[in-house]
């Protein structure tokens, strides 16, 4: 089992988490790559993953972009210096990389948004850019360098007319070299740039989704639409009639405001459902074997696996567990039984139901074979 080295989960969370870069050398000792440059451009050939290409200096313009699907002459027409592969969900498509993002489960798992990975010959890079989430970065072949500047304004220029978000003045006030092994973590909204060291630099990169306010005010609005919370029309203060008809007044807009906030004091108990079905919010792609079951007995008899795009998390009160799976909800009346069994779905990449047989609530049943059928759990097929 994978565990970080030199490491105190404590001192991290306390003075570095979201605050300050910090380097571990040899956090992941002995890690290596599970996929080969090779294995890694033929996944980005593969429809429905997502890739980019990114080549600093191949044409008249410098830093051309490029998406996937990729084909093969893509690749033996390639530079042979300064461009990075970029594949991302690598967790999805290669299972075993599962174990290495739950190295991070000190961090709530509904903040975890994907592992990707990275290939560069010399001098491949992105560019200088700010990222609006947390990071880690694991080198696992070759060497990068990074480099960070610390005290970027709050609106830096950009380099013009290219689809990159690019630094166009970057002044590092700090670098380290990666070796395999080495992590470096980043906060949200440090510029720093990581330049491949010699051919067959491989990083990886556990990243941290951050919702945006819009985001959070979607998924608001429409727990609250769903709650018939919305309907209530704007409705007039007592008017006065020597007032110009064309005035907006300052108590209009205060009224405006008072409407909002009241829908506001009206939602507190929508609270849970927001946040869960925001945070597992997630569409399952077809192109997966299912089985559908009608019985718990017929489900035992298999062994089970999350969908690569499934999300499933929890909310627990008194006498309630809510159960988020991929944008809906579940509830489950609170028995030790039904939390352990809820842990092990959010929690476990396998799944195997013999473990409850016997035990499993009726309501906890149903819940397991929705997530059957609609494809969040499927079996795990020979030779996998």
């Amino acid at each position: 089992m994978l565990q970080l080295n030199n490491f105190d989960i404590d001192d991290f969370l306390a003075n570095y988490w979201q605050k300050k870069p910090m380097l571990i050398r040899q956090g992941l000792p002995g890690f290596k790559t599970v996929i080969s440059p090779e294995e890694l451009a033929g996944l980005a050939c593969e429809e429905g993953v997502h890739s980019r290409l990114i080549i600093e200096k191949d044409a008249e313009e410098p830093w051309q972009l490029s998406y996937g699907p990729f084909d093969v002459k893509t690749f033996t027409s390639l530079p042979l210096t300064h461009y990075s592969l970029l594949v991302s969900e690598c967790e999805k498509w290669i299972p075993e990389l599962q174990e290495l993002v739950d190295c991070f489960n000190f961090i709530p798992k509904w903040r975890i948004d994907d592992l990707m990975i990275s290939y560069a010959p010399e001098h491949g890079s992105v560019g200088p850019h700010l990222d609006e989430y947390d990071v880690f970065l694991i080198q696992t072949n070759g060497k990068r360098n990074w480099s960070i500047e610390n005290n970027i304004s709050d609106k830096p220029q950009l380099i013009p007319d290219i689809e990159l978000a690019i630094l166009k003045q970057f002044e590092p006030d700090q670098q380290w070299i990666l070796e395999p092994g080495d992590i470096l973590y980043l906060p949200p909204k440090l510029a720093h740039h990581g330049v491949a060291v010699g051919d067959g630099c491989m990083t990886y990169s556990v990243g941290f989704r951050a919702p945006a306010v819009s985001d959070i005010m979607d998924s608001f609005l429409l727990e609250a639409s769903d709650n018939k919370l919305t309907d209530e029309r704007y409705f007039d203060i007592p008017l006065d009639k020597h007032r110009n008809p064309a005035e907006i007044k300052v108590d209009d807009i205060l009224h405006f405001k008072s409407m909002v906030y009241k829908l506001l004091d009206q939602s507190v108990e929508l609270w849970p459902d927001i946040v869960g079905k925001l945070v597992s919010d997630s569409t399952l792609s077809d192109d997966v074997e299912s089985i559908q079951c009608k019985t718990i007995q017929q489900a035992s008899k298999i062994l089970w696996q999350k969908h690569p795009d499934s999300k499933l998390f929890y909310f627990q009160t008194g006498n309630e567990l809510r159960v988020y799976h991929n944008g809906q909800l579940f509830k489950l009346e609170f028995t030790e039984v039904n939390l352990d069994f809820c842990k092990t779905l959010c929690n476990q990449y396998l799944i195997s139901v013999s473990d409850y047989y016997d035990i499993l609530s009726k309501s906890a049943v149903s819940l397991l074979l929705i997530l059957i059928n609609t494809k969040a759990l499927i079996p795990v097929l020979d030779g996998e």
